[in-house]
């Protein structure tokens, strides 16, 4: 959004310190999960935010999804999976 704004505007400013802030936000919740999850678990479901991208990338910008990317998305899980279940 910040780069659809004249550079150092008001509103460039606005929603880069937009972005800062969820950023920030998001890295608190990362320490906290961190802290009270096993390391398997959180990091087994942190690439959940793959599939929340191309959702939100394809309602929001009109991002079209293609095969490509699901069939990258089902690698990286089924890697992850192959990860988490070696250990059992």
């Amino acid at each position: 959004m910040a780069a659809n704004e004249e550079m150092f505007s008001l509103s460039f400013f606005i929603w880069y310190g937009l972005v800062l802030f969820i950023m920030f936000g998001y890295a608190l919740i990362w320490q906290q999960i961190l802290k009270h999850v096993p390391l398997t678990v959180a990091f087994s479901n942190k690439p959940v935010g793959l599939v929340w991208g191309m959702v939100w990338g394809t309602l929001f910008f009109q991002e079209v999804i293609t095969w490509k990317m699901i069939l990258g998305a089902a690698i990286i899980f089924a890697g992850i999976y192959l990860v988490v279940t070696g250990d059992e």
